[in-house]
């Protein structure tokens, strides 16, 4: 059985490798990671007019990202929320941030493409306003969770103060908001193996694939932040680098996850697929 599992996974390991999956992943990891602190930037921007204060935001993205990357994140908390923003700024930081974000969605456009074996038809600009309607998307996601798991609680009050008659619903919301944060997860992943490569698909066909990625996505950065917090001596390497150097790590890896379960949802649909398991199978009794 270990051999039957060491041959199945050096077979999808050798697919990666031949559809220049890392490539792809580096390449979508860089622009994610260019577009990542406008696009925190522009959050914090935005909420500091709500009432929400700046240890609940360093409350939230100390539970979101791994340690090594949320102390980054924590010090431009500090810095916006001694400052003030003007609407300029916050417009020029919107459109930096759909820019860079949109340049790792095209990265993921061409990653998809590859691993699915399809030509790109589509024209430049419609690629563009696609990778930005995604970048949204995301964005729109990420804040939505935000507000369930860090402000879940306080708007549960706010509810049950304002609109009684929700706040049955709203603690029922409240009480599973991790089941939540997983199956938006997981749609978040329907959507992109469903629209960004240039083919059509069934929904069905897709949920297998992610739930593979958001459960990698949710496993990797647990066991990534338990990693650095307990065996990591990573600072005595690469010094005042360090954190960039774990959140590019971090980034890859979860961009590597994502193309992980386009190409389980590839093969799946492969109806050789069947047939090279049983050689692998094969292979392995010999």
């Amino acid at each position: 059985m270990i051999k039957k599992i060491y041959y199945l996974i050096r077979f999808l390991g050798r697919k990666m490798q031949d559809d220049h999956i890392p490539a792809y992943s580096a390449q979508a990891a860089f622009f994610i990671i260019i577009s990542f602190f406008p696009f925190i930037m522009l959050i914090i921007s935005i909420i500091k007019y709500l009432p929400i204060t700046e240890s609940s935001m360093l409350l939230l993205f100390s539970r979101l990202f791994p340690s090594g990357v949320s102390s980054m994140v924590v010090s431009i908390v500090n810095q916006i929320y001694k400052t003030s923003s003007s609407m300029t700024l916050i417009s020029i930081t919107a459109i930096s941030t759909l820019w860079s974000a949109g340049k790792g969605f095209l990265a993921i456009m061409k990653g998809l493409n590859r691993v699915f074996s399809i030509k790109e038809t589509r024209g430049y600009l419609y690629l563009r306003v696609t990778s930005a309607f995604y970048t949204l998307i995301f964005a729109i996601m990420v804040i939505a969770t935000m507000i369930l798991f860090v402000f879940g609680n306080k708007l549960y009050i706010w509810i049950e103060k304002k609109v009684p008659i929700l706040a049955d619903m709203a603690l029922l919301i409240i009480s599973v908001r991790t089941i939540i944060g997983l199956v938006t997860l997981v749609i978040f992943f329907v959507l992109i193996y469903l629209f960004i490569p240039n083919r059509k698909a069934k929904v069905m066909e897709e949920i297998p694939g992610a739930i593979i990625s958001s459960a990698g996505w949710m496993g990797f950065s647990y066991a990534f932040s338990f990693y650095i917090d307990n065996f990591s001596n990573f600072s005595a390497t690469y010094g005042s680098l360090t954190v960039i150097v774990l959140f590019m790590l971090w980034m890859y890896f979860l961009m590597y996850i994502l193309f992980i379960g386009a190409q389980f949802n590839r093969l799946l649909e492969d109806k050789h697929f069947v047939s090279n398991i049983k050689k692998i199978y094969n292979k392995s009794d010999e």
